[in-house]
């Protein structure tokens, strides 16, 4: 394997910190691994900080103003990745909301490889990620445990063998609520996970399962699956990431303590497993391993991520968008829990039709989409 030289988009937010502490720890272990860029939203302290004590030959990106940083401003990301991308980097993308769309695809472009830990970018993009892909000499290698899980599952196997694929979920906080008290869930229940610690809009999005949504819109791109192909179970104990049904009745399942080094090092490592960065499951102390459908009533996202790959076209887009907007409302005290999933429903009903051709029109369809739907509450 050979080391390589990489860029974190997101460097301050769940995802990036972790991905800067397995950096450090490839470090230890090879020199040759080197940073080339960090780049985050607003926390430029934390971001300076970290550079100064462990990549201090990093270029710096915020999108907001500061003058310590090499690029500020809107476009921030994408003039580091400009500066630092190539065939010999890899791009960790773990910027939240669709900022984090140009700047990837430009790293495609430029031949870097992606290690993906930004939804957004195949919900809202996917068609236009895998026609770049086609003529870079990069890989997309998935960082959401259960891509990860998926992606390590099928290595070797033939994509016709492949009779369905099943995301697990942990049912975050409310799967054993009454549904009778789901519409007074407050923001700090929801953002009480039971077992991963996230940031704030993909903790809500767990405990709605509107994340559940955009992983299965993110699969059926990833992995060329039809709706019909992919599955959701309940699974609390967050062990089993992903499991994959062959036509000859073999499963594979991928298992792992639920810690986001691991998916992190596969992907910058191009899919090693030569190194632990975390603890090997004891057989033994794995008495039962829990699985249940879906609800739907409790759940209705995941139905609404099968429509929203029905529809293809800009219904990805308009999943995000709306969801970050809502889940922001709710987070602020202005829609309630349940009307999340509605408000998100609605918005798809009003511009699930459109078909954005472009980067451009799927920029414009999702402003379009955060105006319209920011406008229908306080």
């Amino acid at each position: 394997m050979r080391p390589q030289k990489v860029i974190v988009l997101g460097a301050t937010g769940t995802i990036g910190r972790r991905t800067l502490d397995v950096l450090n720890r490839l470090q230890g272990t090879d020199p040759n691994w080197e940073c080339l860029g960090l780049a985050c939203g607003s926390q430029v302290d934390q971001m300076l900080k970290q550079s100064q004590k462990q990549f201090p030959a990093a270029k710096l990106a915020s999108m907001v103003d500061d003058d310590r940083c090499d690029f500020c401003g809107s476009d921030a990301a994408l003039h580091l990745i400009e500066a630092c991308a190539s065939p010999e980097t890899i791009v960790v993308s773990a910027i939240v909301g669709s900022a984090g769309l140009r700047p990837t695809l430009r790293a495609i472009e430029l031949g870097a490889s992606i290690a993906l830990a930004n939804k957004e970018t195949l919900v809202c993009a996917g068609d236009l990620v895998q026609q770049a892909l086609q003529t870079s000499s990069g890989t997309l290698w998935p960082v959401d445990s259960e891509h990860a899980a998926i992606a390590q599952c099928l290595r070797g196997v033939r994509s016709e063998h492949i009779k369905s694929i099943v995301l697990t979920a942990s049912g975050g906080p409310f799967r054993d609520t009454p549904l009778v008290d789901l519409q007074n869930v407050k923001p700090h229940q929801a953002l009480k996970h039971p077992v991963w610690k996230m940031g704030p809009r993909i903790t809500i999005d767990s405990a709605t399962m509107a994340n559940k949504a955009m992983e299965l819109v993110e699969a059926h791109h990833l992995f060329g699956v039809t709706d019909e192909q992919l599955h959701a179970v309940v699974h609390p104990g967050s062990l089993v990431h992903g499991m994959v049904h062959l036509q000859d009745g073999t499963t594979l399942m991928q298992m792992a303590a639920p810690d986001m080094a691991g998916p992190i090092r596969w992907a910058l490592t191009a899919g090693q497993h030569d190194t632990s960065v975390g603890s090997t499951l004891d057989p033994l102390e794995l008495t039962h391993l829990e699985f249940s459908p879906v609800d739907s009533s409790r759940f209705p996202f995941v139905d609404l991520g099968f429509e929203v790959i029905r529809k293809g076209g800009g219904a990805g887009c308009v999943l995000n968008a709306a969801d970050e907007v809502c889940v922001q409302a709710f987070l602020d005290g202005r829609l309630s829990y349940l009307d999340v999933y509605h408000r998100v429903a609605e918005a798809i009903d009003r511009f699930g039709h459109h078909s954005p051709s472009t980067l451009t029109d799927i920029l414009e369809l999702d402003i379009a989409v955060r105006e319209d739907v920011a406008n229908r509450f306080p």
